[in-house]
């Protein structure tokens, strides 16, 4: 049925089914948040639009907060469960889950990309302050606001509750605009995905000092 689907143009290949390019296998030690409590999972492939993995219970949630394992790298995602089945295993059924990520941090992201090129990771030099860091040491106000101006430019996705937005900054040094005022310009770089992929863009903000932004371009 899903290649008479896509012979006839009814729909794109999702990431996991067969013949689809551009996911790893490997073993990944996780765990699934399901009905307040922690679920060991194995994640068993991933690819830049999401996770497969198989778990010992059945999870209800169509939408999950999932803690996975790669390489040196604890990473946190919510993910949406796109589609699940009951295999069995050598000596009980288990579950397994289909899941493209919903939020996940950019370098996270970045480090999930690497791994599925086999890239090595960067080293990171001592006592480097990581843009996402940046981002954070903003006012909780100020954030928000750059968040929401994201999410209605369509270059964003709304981010979970208690998840961390899609975005790296860059920031420039604070400067005085006028007598009274200074600002300081920022570079934001999001990712959101598209039926057809990740997308990245890039967007610069001036933020002032009393916590008023502007979208520059």
């Amino acid at each position: 049925m899903q290649l008479l689907d896509q012979l006839l143009g009814r729909r794109e290949q999702r990431w996991f089914e067969n013949g689809a390019a551009g996911s790893r296998r490997g073993k990944f030690a996780g765990q699934a948040m399901s009905g307040g409590r922690r679920v060991p999972v194995l994640g068993t492939s991933v690819a830049r639009e999401g996770i497969a993995f198989v778990s010992p219970l059945q999870l209800a949630a169509r939408e999950l907060e999932l803690t996975f394992r790669l390489r040196e790298r604890t990473i946190p995602t919510r993910v949406r469960v796109d589609e699940s089945d009951s295999v069995q295993a050598a000596e009980r059924i288990v579950h397994r889950y289909f899941c493209s990520f919903i939020a996940i941090a950019a370098d996270d992201w970045d480090a999930v990309v690497r791994y599925i090129d086999n890239k090595p990771e960067p080293l990171q030099p001592a006592a480097v302050k990581k843009p996402d860091e940046e981002f954070r040491a903003l006012p909780i106000a100020v954030q928000n606001a750059v968040v929401d101006q994201l999410v209605r430019a369509g270059r964003l996705e709304r981010p979970a509750p208690g998840t961390v937005p899609l975005i790296r900054m860059i920031a420039g040094r604070p400067r005085g605009v006028s007598p009274d005022r200074t600002a300081q310009d920022v570079l934001i770089h999001s990712k959101v995905e598209r039926h057809d992929g990740m997308r990245s863009y890039d967007t610069r903000f001036r933020v002032y000092a009393n916590g008023q932004i502007e979208l520059i371009n």
